[in-house]
């Protein structure tokens, strides 16, 4: 649940940023958009300022020196990279001078023109502006007054006409230029930043995902090994074969081998030992046999205090009944060990085992209620039973064998006819025998 919060909380976090670093890039946009529009007017007017400027001190230094044109005064204006087209009108529009119109621009060469107010567009293209400036009388000095030269007072000769209008042809190209890069940079830049933005948040996502995917996995293998603890191995291998068919676990008829042991004198033990010490002893006891078990292809089946179920299966039934046999002579030599060393921490004791084989019904047993479905996995049948009361007959460490089981293995064990014996709530024993 703690995960689960975290997670969403985490989600609602990279969405937030998301937003934040889209809004901040629209934002920076629409300023720098804006900001171009004001940089534009900005430069119409600086060259507007400089345009005034250099007419009025340049109409001043012709009428000081009588020249007639306003021809070099043109030219030099023109050396601006960014002025393409000039030309100066006088009160009623018409032109005094003007240079040459650029490549495309005939309606340039028109004698006169009437703009109507300062600053005025009156043409515009993609690269060019064309402006009309109203001259003011600070700018330009009348014609008739007097100007001192090196103290000396002189009177302007043959003055040009006064302009009162000038048309400016501004070039906007580089300016563009700069500015749309300066756009792409930045547009680009932003969505870059959001794209690497997004990808990290998508990357950071994705890592969630595999830390929850991760956390999960490793709780269900957690659950896993501990279920595992309570499940057969035979069932085990069944479902991590093939998990999805459950048909497997079903009863079916094999042929397997039945060991069944007890701790004899189990209840006189609780009498001379805490039951804490006799749980831990037992637990000893067990984790041997379970180590001799498996080494001989055994699966414990369940355990019930001092007693103990195991089911041995192969391809070959006479392998897997031999198996059984030496499983109960290695965990009675396991015992005799225990009961000779004197330093052994454990008390010594004796286990009685009863082994049958033949055919058994081997599967779940399955048991519903309302509170769901419980499953048993085990083999159960005559063979299973007439293991048990072996078992049950068995005294003073002994192993007791059927029939079958006998002649499975009478080739590679020494065993004992017992013939007929009186086994619990079983009219025909059949012959018995004990492994010497």
């Amino acid at each position: 649940m703690v995960m689960k919060f975290k997670y969403r909380l985490f989600i609602w976090i990279m969405i937030l940023s998301g937003i934040v670093l889209a809004v901040t890039l629209t934002i920076t946009s629409v300023k720098i958009i804006t900001g171009g529009k004001r940089f534009t007017q900005k430069i119409l007017d600086e060259h507007r300022i400089l345009l005034l400027s250099t007419l009025g001190f340049g109409h001043g230094v012709m009428a000081h020196m009588g020249a007639t044109n306003y021809d070099d005064l043109i030219s030099l204006a023109l050396e601006s990279e960014s002025l393409r087209y000039l030309a100066l009108l006088d009160q009623n529009g018409r032109v005094i001078a003007r240079s040459d119109p650029p490549i495309g621009f005939h309606f340039l060469n028109r004698d006169s023109f009437l703009p109507t107010r300062d600053g005025e567009i009156l043409h515009r293209t993609k690269d060019m502006f064309l402006v009309a400036y109203r001259l003011k009388e600070r700018n330009l000095k009348s014609d008739g007054e007097p100007e001192t030269h090196h103290g000396t007072l002189q009177r302007r000769m043959q003055v040009p006409p006064k302009p009162n209008w000038f048309l400016v042809g501004i070039d906007t190209s580089v300016f563009n230029k700069h500015y749309n890069d300066m756009l792409i940079q930045t547009v680009g830049t932003g969505g870059a930043f959001l794209l690497f933005g997004l990808l990290i948040i998508i990357f950071l996502g994705v890592v969630q995902r595999y830390e929850l995917a991760h956390l999960s996995l490793e709780k269900l293998q957690k659950i896993k090994r501990v279920l595992g603890h309570f499940v057969p191995y035979t069932a085990k291998q069944i479902i991590e074969k093939e998990p999805d068919k459950k048909g497997l676990l079903s009863k079916h008829i094999e042929d397997a081998t039945i060991l069944f042991l007890d701790i004899e004198g189990f209840t006189l033990l609780l009498q001379e030992y805490s039951q804490e010490k006799i749980n831990r002893v037992i637990e000893s006891y067990f984790s041997t046999f379970f180590s001799l078990i498996h080494r001989n292809m055994g699966d414990i089946n369940e355990t019930a205090g001092d007693g103990m179920m195991v089911i041995f299966l192969h391809s070959d039934p006479d392998q897997h009944a031999k198996n059984a046999v030496q499983t109960a002579l290695d965990i009675r030599e396991e015992c005799l060990k225990v009961s000779n060393n004197k330093g052994s921490n454990l008390f010594p004791v004796q286990v009685n085992i009863g082994i049958n084989s033949g055919e058994t019904y081997l599967g779940s047993i399955k048991m519903s209620g309302s509170e769901g479905e419980r499953w048993t996995f085990t083999a159960s049948g005559e063979v299973t039973i007439r293991a048990a009361r072996l078992s049950q007959y068995a005294r003073n460490g002994r192993i007791i064998i059927g029939e079958e089981t006998a002649r499975r293995t009478e080739s590679d064990f020494a065993l004992n006819a017992l013939g007929k014996v009186s086994l619990k709530n079983l009219e025909d024993s059949g012959n018995v025998f004990e492994v010497l």
